[in-house]
């Protein structure tokens, strides 16, 4: 029940897509330096700032966030006040000091583009925290239930460890239940859930955005009992 109730709740934001990202100066990328730089300009206390910039620098040298979309990320949130915009943040952060990937490019799954759709939308900045948790919640979840079974090959997550296969099948692995659950208004019981789920690693796997052998060999092992069992976690952890 609590999980068709916070589906009830999320449903309405989804159904629009990014807004046109433009970035103020011409083609190339902002330098990690700009991206400070302006990161430090939004007002923030110098522990949070310094600890933001760390995770962040960590992201762009590991591939875990492009400083394109952090620049736009942080102009956007430079709009709201900056109490709601520090808590966004901090998710962000946590989850860079976690080893998850934050930020795939303009258009793929990733934290910092839900926030952006969700800005764009204009939700609270509570809404988003709220979401980004849940977000953040799958991701953790997912990562600890496919070790469990033996699905991913054993590692320590760290912020410094170089991109494996195994990091981007987990994100879009986790971005796949929780658009079922979050924006589908789906349910662990519901008969479509593992086809929608499958449907979906398989399809990236082609695409080339998940390792193909990978991605059919974890699609193939899923079952309902082990999405329920993420799904479980995330809400009851």
């Amino acid at each position: 029940m609590r999980i068709f109730l916070l589906s009830l709740l999320l449903i309405s934001l989804a159904g629009s897509a990014l807004p046109q990202a433009i970035l103020p100066s011409a083609a190339s990328p902002p330098s990690p330096e700009e991206v400070l730089q302006f990161l430090g300009g939004m007002g923030f206390t110098p522990g949070f700032t310094a600890a933001l910039s760390t995770a962040l620098l960590s992201g762009f040298k590991t591939g875990r966030a492009t400083t394109t979309v952090t620049f736009l990320l942080l102009r956007d949130l430079a709009q709201i006040p900056r109490e709601e915009a520090e808590e966004i943040l901090e998710i962000i952060r946590y989850a860079l000091s976690q080893g998850f990937i934050v930020d795939t490019g303009l258009t793929a799954s990733s934290m910092m583009n839900e926030v952006r759709k969700l800005l764009a939308l204009g939700r609270s900045g509570e809404e988003i925290s709220r979401v980004l948790g849940l977000r953040l919640a799958f991701l953790l979840a997912t990562r600890n239930v496919l070790l469990g079974h033996g699905l991913l090959p054993p590692s320590t997550p760290s912020p410094e460890a170089p991109l494996t296969p195994a990091d981007r099948l987990i994100l879009e692995l986790a971005w796949a239940l929780g658009d079922f659950i979050l924006w589908e208004g789906g349910s662990p019981e519901d008969p479509r859930f593992l086809g929608y789920v499958r449907g979906r690693l398989n399809r990236l796997a082609t695409l080339g955005v998940c390792p193909l052998d990978m991605a059919q060999e974890v699609s193939a092992a899923l079952s309902p009992n082990i999405l329920a069992e993420i799904v479980r976690f995330v809400f009851q952890p």
